[in-house]
């Protein structure tokens, strides 16, 4: 059987901010080469992304519509429509 290391390591660096991954692979760059500053820094910088945190989606709006109601949704960036949906739902 494999090591799993090297894959819970990736799975875990990749749901965490860049910053994590980055001072991560500065971190293991600098305890290879002997380098206290680079691990230092690495250390610093996985210490940000922990900070920070994921930008994780954030609900914006919600609503229901009732039977027999018809709704469209349209996607604005800024004041300028980007998007628009067919009417969903049936119109009475």
């Amino acid at each position: 059987m494999s090591d799993l290391g090297p894959y819970l390591r990736r799975r875990w660096l990749r749901r965490r901010h860049r910053f994590v991954r980055i001072g991560y692979l500065a971190a293991t760059y600098g305890k290879r080469n002997n380098s206290v500053a680079g691990v230092g820094l690495g250390l610093g910088m996985i210490a940000v992304g922990l900070m920070k945190g994921n930008k994780s989606r954030k609900l914006i709006y919600k609503t229901s519509i009732d039977v027999g109601q018809a709704t469209t949704i349209v996607v604005k960036r800024g004041r300028r429509p980007i998007g628009r949906t067919a009417p969903i739902g049936r119109g009475s």
